[in-house]
């Protein structure tokens, strides 16, 4: 019981151990309203959205769920798996706002937008739908990051995997996106479908899935740069090699490197904590 206690107040001294913590918390919010926006832009164009989030519109369209509430009990499973396995230093607030708020918001956003596009659902009205999708994701995505009060619950299994399998991340990070598309694939029947050649039957999974796969990551670091280390006033470059780093190399696996965790329990400063490698 003290052991739980200990791990409780541990995380939650975690949490609040960085400057300006109201602000990024608040931010934090805000970038995942702009990310259900985003997704919701992709999926209403018609074009495919991101790999995990086709998985869970698949798998909740199937099973006849709202994406929002499926979404939701995917990443307390995932939460859970990287609770038990991981050290604390991949949750933090930002997880449980992505993790409860993503799904309904693209839901919602999704209710808004869907009948206004229905009538004029054109060639000329998707492909600008799917670009403003792609713009508004990424920068969600990099506001989310640039607050730095925790990663997605699928991000934290991709850096997990990428240290049990001793895998370069962006490696990982194909791994585990090929494998939610081809679940979701399967479970909606979209395999079966694109064996037979009925490609009108795959759903949620297009050419927004292969931008997304492609594009993210250097429209994120854009954005990083240009716009989210401002809002935040911080250096980006520290952030990007310190923090980001510490995440992939620090904080995993808590049998691993017990001095570890001990050192981190001893020193709540977020700079320390960076060093600690």
């Amino acid at each position: 019981m003290n052991r739980v206690k200990s791990e409780a107040y541990g995380y939650i001294k975690d949490m609040f151990a960085q400057h300006n913590m109201v602000k990024r918390i608040v931010l934090s919010f805000i970038s995942i309203i702009i990310m259900g926006f985003g997704i919701s832009l992709f999926s209403v164009s018609g074009f495919g959205v991101d790999p995990f989030t086709s998985m869970n519109m698949n798998v909740a369209s199937t099973l006849g769920i709202g994406f929002g509430t499926y979404q939701l009990i995917v990443n307390m499973v995932i939460l859970l798996y990287v609770l038990i396995v991981a050290h604390r230093g991949l949750i933090g607030v930002g997880t449980i706002v992505n993790m409860v708020g993503c799904g309904y918001a693209c839901e919602f956003f999704q209710s808004l937008i869907q009948p206004a596009v229905d009538s004029h659902y054109t060639l000329a009205v998707r492909i600008p739908l799917l670009a403003a999708g792609i713009v508004t994701l990424c920068f969600a995505s990099s506001l989310f990051f640039t607050a730095n009060v925790g990663v997605g619950p699928y991000d934290a299994l991709g850096f997990m995997f990428s240290r049990g399998a001793k895998l370069k991340y962006k490696w990982a990070r194909v791994v585990t996106d090929v494998t939610v598309v081809l679940i979701g694939l399967v479970v909606s029947g979209g395999l079966t479908a694109l064996i037979h050649g009925d490609i009108s039957s795959v759903k949620n999974i297009g050419i927004g899935t292969v931008i997304t796969a492609f594009c993210m990551g250097p429209l994120v670091n854009a954005f990083n740069k240009s716009i989210s280390a401002k809002i935040f006033n911080v250096d980006y470059e520290k952030i990007s090699k310190d923090v980001a780093f510490f995440m992939l190399k620090g904080a995993f696996f808590k049998n691993a490197r017990p001095e570890y965790v001990v050192r981190a329990e001893a020193n709540s400063d977020h700079k320390t904590y960076a060093l600690l490698k």
